[in-house]
């Protein structure tokens, strides 16, 4: 099959032009992704200094998911309506313009409205960025060559958030957190006014205004059900009415987008196989590779109690991975052809998520063998089936393009931090109560024991990551073993739910995937 795949003459994949335009997108793109997480390591500082509550943490964390989820797809609209650069710019402009306000502000309201317009503006950012690298070429091979740079480039940012999120609080404080990404941006804003040029628009008479209410109502009440789940609790009546919500919005939205003559999203898309599995694969593989991310920092950070720095550092080998093979995606999809590659990198994950689940209890080590495995192979799904999802649309759409590839990926984590969240909750409820009870036989003294243990949670995981209330941090000497013991446990059962998850997905591809992917 790969004999049959187009060649590339051995010459510069782009000109100067294309450089400095690919420049200015993924410099974008890692300053807003480098963001995600950093802002986690300054919390208690915030807190401290704020004299926040525990709800203000949670809206402070969850608000910025919720505006990130929502805007995606408007703001890919708005690229393929208005142009590419313009939406960039302004989204950037808006960004710089949150990150001052919330670093220069002593208000809480202030700091949560502020976080939540940075979360709409970095979905525009992202969008964007990725629409302007699909456009700098139309040969299928440096496209997927600038999407895996792309991808490495946001894998990297992301994994770097935490450990220099650590030693810019340690300098500077909370505010330095937010401050860190503003001169970066001011870069990408001279480099896209001086170099990037105006992209061509798309000639729609009337915006779709119904689609984009009824695709925020649906995305906005899941990602707050997601992160607020564990909070409110699972069958409270706010869950399930957010959840009906959430239904009753996707219904309407797939009606409306079915019939309108001017879509947001073009459903019709989605008839078709190739690009229809494409779309889930990307879901499904953000689902399997952030619960790995979830599982090792609740394990590390709130029973290994390490810093936050340390923690950073974990997901680097995952990182690296990612960042080798996606620079890499290009040419062995020339030699796989695209449907074995997405077969190797399934396997992979699957590979890389069994080696944690057996290697949990050996050490860190094994656990980071499996994080780096993981993150290959995630590059392996993710980067062909991104660059795939841009071959599909016309140039004229690749906001669109770009819309829908995006919004898989923060909806995937935080449908894994729910899922897998819940499985450590009722894991750790069902055996930790089990296992003291043998260990301290007197009631009265159990109970004292298992208030320590519920104070003593660790509430920065625990809003930041949608996490089971029963992490322990300092507790009784006869109850360490118990609880780290569980938790392994725990984490153990989670994976093994990625583990299913990614089966699952390996084996719908065995089944249903084309072998002509590449020529169709």
């Amino acid at each position: 099959m790969s004999s049959e795949m187009p060649s590339v003459p051995h010459r510069a994949y782009w000109s100067k032009g294309q450089l400095r335009t690919l420049l200015a997108a993924y410099l974008g793109l890692f300053a807003v992704n480098i963001n995600v997480l950093i802002t986690y390591v300054g919390i208690f500082d915030m807190q401290r200094r704020l004299g926040m509550g525990e709800s203000d943490l949670q809206w402070l964390v969850g608000v910025y998911s919720i505006g990130m989820a929502s805007a995606t797809m408007i703001s890919a609209t708005l690229a393929d309506v208005f142009g590419q650069k313009i939406v960039y710019v302004v989204s950037l402009s808006v960004y710089i313009a949150c990150s001052l306000g919330a670093a220069l502000t002593s208000s809480v309201l202030v700091l949560v409205a502020a976080r939540g317009v940075q979360g709409v503006s970095a979905a525009a950012v992202i969008v964007t960025s990725l629409a302007l690298v699909s456009r700098v070429s139309t040969a299928w091979e440096a496209r997927t060559r600038a999407v895996g740079i792309w991808v490495a480039v946001g894998s990297v940012a992301v994994a770097l958030g935490p450990p220099v999120g650590g030693v810019l609080d340690q300098l500077m404080g909370w505010r330095g957190l937010f401050m860190a990404t503003v001169p970066l941006c001011f870069v990408v804003l001279a480099i896209t006014f001086r170099f990037v040029p105006e992209s061509q628009r798309v000639h729609i008479r009337r915006f779709d205004w119904p689609g984009q209410f009824f695709f925020i109502a649906t995305v906005a009440s899941l990602a707050f059900v997601m992160i607020q789940g564990p909070s409110f609790g699972w069958h409270s009546s706010i869950t399930l009415s957010l959840l009906g919500l959430s239904l009753v919005g996707f219904l309407a939205f797939v009606v409306h987008e079915s019939r309108t003559r001017y879509p947001m999203l073009d459903i019709s898309l989605f008839r078709n196989r190739l690009y229809a599995l494409a779309v889930a694969t990307v879901f499904f593989a953000a689902f399997c590779n952030e619960g790995a991310f979830f599982v090792v920092m609740q394990y590390y950070r709130s029973i290994r109690e390490y810093s936050p720095v340390e923690v950073g550092f974990l997901v680097l080998p995952f990182a690296a991975g990612y960042a080798v093979v996606a620079l890499k995606a290009a040419r062995l999809r020339t030699r796989f052809g695209l449907r074995r590659l997405l077969l190797f990198g399934q396997a992979g994950l699957l590979l890389g998520l069994l080696t944690m689940v057996l290697g949990f209890p050996v050490g860190r080590g094994t656990v980071l063998l499996g994080m780096a495995v993981v993150g290959m192979a995630s590059a392996m799904v993710i980067t062909p089936v991104v660059a795939l999802v841009l071959e599909v649309m016309p140039l004229d759409r690749s906001g669109m393009a770009s819309g829908i590839v995006n919004t898989q990926q923060p909806l995937g984590g935080a449908m894994s931090f729910a899922a897998l969240g819940t499985v450590m909750t009722v894991w750790l409820g069902a055996t930790l109560g089990r296992d003291i009870e043998q260990v301290i036989p007197d009631p009265a003294e159990r109970t004292g024991a298992s208030r320590d243990i519920i104070l003593h949670a660790d509430p920065h995981m625990h809003i930041s990551m949608s996490a089971p209330g029963a992490q322990i941090r300092h507790f009784d000497a006869r109850l360490a073993d118990i609880a780290e013991r569980n938790f392994i446990q725990a984490g153990q059962v989670s994976l093994g739910v990625a583990v299913l998850v990614a089966a699952a997905v390996l084996t719908v591809l065995l089944a249903a995937f084309p072998d002509d992917a590449d020529r169709s």
